[in-house]
């Protein structure tokens, strides 16, 4: 693999194929690691309420409250 990156021309052609390529994969390993980190970060609340002594209708309802309106914006 690494000899044939070695001999490829990396002419403007090359280049545009290779970005063509790279930019689209890149935002899909951007959208499953932060879909995937969003679980694991709403795993981890739920555990800590868990041991904190919550029953299950509180955690359900701490979840589906989401963050405040002013939280979300700060990230848009």
């Amino acid at each position: 693999m690494i000899s044939l990156l070695a001999e490829m021309v990396w002419d403007k052609q090359t280049l545009a194929v290779v970005g063509a390529f790279a930019v689209p994969l890149s935002v899909v390993f951007a959208i499953a690691w932060y879909s995937w980190n969003k679980v694991r970060v709403e795993n981890e609340l739920k555990r800590a309420m868990v041991e904190r002594g919550m029953s299950a209708e509180e955690i359900e309802r701490v979840i589906a409250a989401g963050p405040k309106e002013s939280e979300s914006a700060e990230w848009s």
